[in-house]
């Protein structure tokens, strides 16, 4: 009997108890932290009717807020869903590593049923000091936000970097997270998993994968509740690299909710697109019954709107756009979004960081060629106060009246009409005045009406193209004359060169990607550049290292039109 004893002791320090897959007991107390000095005193009372869990497994603190919670991961951290009207006095989760004891402590920190907070996404932190004024920029405006959530990619991308690397750009980001005053929530993206696309990195690295960010954060999925809702934080990356949640955290969600009141509403937080996990139906089962207010994600640098099932999702743009050298892909700011809730109605906008009053260009987006009458959809972040709109479009002014309002914004709506400008890269400008603060927003458009700008080339150019892998041959036009063709079989990713005389460059050029085939052959193309002046120019509706599929047996997709100005 002691030898067995001895073993399980000598296993336990080594941390070698889940390799074998057995359990180990964590066990404590939720009390209230009454002389806040981060210790369980045994006069301070417990807290019952607390989640405690490890990710895997979820217990309640019974009546004197003990808990007893059996783990079979000691890499895993222990956390408590922190209940409402209260914070954490040291921190809501812990590394237990095999200590087995384990408590946590409560202060009163009161919350209005009505509350206001916000969601930023992929901070990708290049640019710590831009971060940092987010921060100092939040606290100075006009409303007491309640909290403030990361929904991932928070730094620029440790699953490129070597184990020992990664650390640096944690720093960077917790040093950003100085700036804010607010209690501040974040999750994973998929580029905060260390080494996981380096072929030559070091598994068993401590930091490995989802290593460091457990160490420095802790769960990367857990819940919380802020008065009335319940809030749950979702790990969309599993391991090699899917978007799903997999079945262990969705048994851990079936879990978390069999202990909350099925009227409770609930609201969701995931880096990736949640109807497009893999396991997105798996969820929705999870969820069956529930009142879901929303979800929230980010990653894919674009704001808009879909649905899980019935449920709202919103996708907020990037707080660093184009990874701090521009707009989001769409064309919306690099910004942040705003989310009310009042009596169980959510609402909520997306807007830029910048500005006393911050705009958001709502629709239309980038993305999206314009022509005839376009209609403008603006919301400004303008805290009830009453603000004095502008709209021009290439220079010329038109109105913009405003339709709706709420606590913290309105939203306004206009036309104008695109045909009164030159084919191209057209720019529309929002300015929001209101004493002697003024904010302003611009979007570029590209602008296609049959209207053509006088325009002379001075030199030649070059359209540049990558393939993966063509199974059908395709042809490459270029202002609807042909420039040159893939060959059908191209193998692996390969380099196109096409070069074009200055004679056949017009200010606005039309790119058309053709399969010549119409049999499923498919034609995977990009990024595709031209090259003009010393310059690479892209379409301005997609990143540079967009990738474009042609499938010559799909009517809708067997050929792609792209468009390049000329300075």
């Amino acid at each position: 009997m002691k030898r067995s004893y001895l073993l399980f002791a000598v296993l336990l320090m080594m941390g070698m108890l889940h390799s074998i897959g057995l359990a180990v007991m964590v066990q404590g107390r939720v009390y209230i932290d009454t002389n806040r000095n981060g210790r369980s005193d045994a006069d301070e009372p417990g807290v019952a009717g607390v989640s405690v869990s490890d990710g895997l497994s979820v217990v309640s603190t019974d009546a004197a807020g003990t808990y007893c919670l059996q783990s079979s991961d000691l890499s895993l951290p222990v956390w408590i869903c922190v209940p409402r009207d209260h914070t954490a006095s040291k921190g809501f989760w812990r590394l237990a590593e095999g200590k087995g004891v384990e408590n946590f402590g409560l202060l009163p920190y009161p919350q209005s049923d009505a509350f206001t907070f916000v969601q930023i996404t992929d901070s990708h932190i290049g640019r710590g000091d831009l971060m940092k004024l987010l921060g100092t920029h939040l606290a100075e405006l006009p409303e007491p936000f309640a909290f403030a959530i990361n929904t991932g990619d928070l730094v620029g991308g440790v699953d490129v970097v070597m184990p020992e690397k990664a650390q640096l750009q944690y720093d960077r980001y917790l040093d950003a997270l100085t700036a804010f005053k607010l209690p501040f929530f974040q999750l994973p993206g998929n580029h905060e998993h260390v080494s996981i696309n380096k072929k030559e990195a070091d598994k068993a690295h401590p930091f490995y994968g989802k290593g460091l960010y457990r160490k420095i954060f802790g769960p990367t999925h857990y819940s919380w509740d802020w008065a009335g809702v319940h809030l749950l934080a979702l790990d969309g990356t599993s391991l090699p690299y899917q978007e799903k949640l997999g079945e262990e955290q969705l048994k851990w969600l079936a879990d978390d909710l069999r202990l909350q009141p099925m009227d409770k509403p609930l609201i969701l937080f995931c880096h990736q697109s949640l109807p497009q996990l893999r396991d997105a139906a798996a969820l929705q089962e999870v969820l069956k019954g529930r009142t879901v207010l929303a979800g929230f994600c980010g990653h894919l640098h674009t704001t808009f709107t879909t649905k899980l099932g019935s449920i709202p999702v919103y996708h907020t743009g990037a707080l660093s756009g184009a990874w701090w050298s521009g707009p989001n892909i769409d064309g919306t700011p690099q910004g942040f979004r705003l989310i009310q809730v009042k009596d169980g109605v959510l609402k909520t906008a997306y807007t830029g960081r910048e500005g006393d009053h911050p705009i958001s260009i709502v629709s239309p987006r980038a993305v999206e060629i314009q022509s005839g009458e376009m209609s403008v959809e603006v919301v400004i972040v303008d805290f009830g106060e009453k603000v004095e709109v502008k709209a021009e479009y290439e220079g010329l002014s038109f109105g913009l009246s405003q339709v709706s309002r709420e606590k913290l914004w309105s939203t306004w709506k206009g036309t104008v009409d695109t045909r009164k400008a030159f084919d191209g890269a057209r720019v529309l400008k929002v300015t929001a005045r209101h004493g002697e603060n003024t904010s302003d927003f611009a979007i570029r458009y590209l602008a296609c009406n049959d209207r053509a700008e006088p325009y002379t080339a001075e030199n030649s150019a070059t359209v540049k193209l990558q393939t993966h892998g063509v199974h059908g041959a395709g042809e490459i036009l270029l202002n609807g004359k042909l420039l040159g063709v893939i060959p059908a079989g191209t193998t692996g990713d390969q380099t196109h060169a096409f070069e074009v005389n200055r004679e056949r460059l017009m200010k606005l050029n039309r790119l058309t990607l053709r399969a010549v085939s119409k049999s499923k052959d498919t034609l995977s193309v990009g990024p595709v550049l031209l090259e003009y002046k010393g310059k690479r120019l892209i379409d301005l509706r997609y990143p540079s290292f967009a990738r474009h599929r042609i499938v010559g047996s799909d009517p809708t997709r067997a050929e792609k039109e792209l468009y390049y100005g000329l300075p």
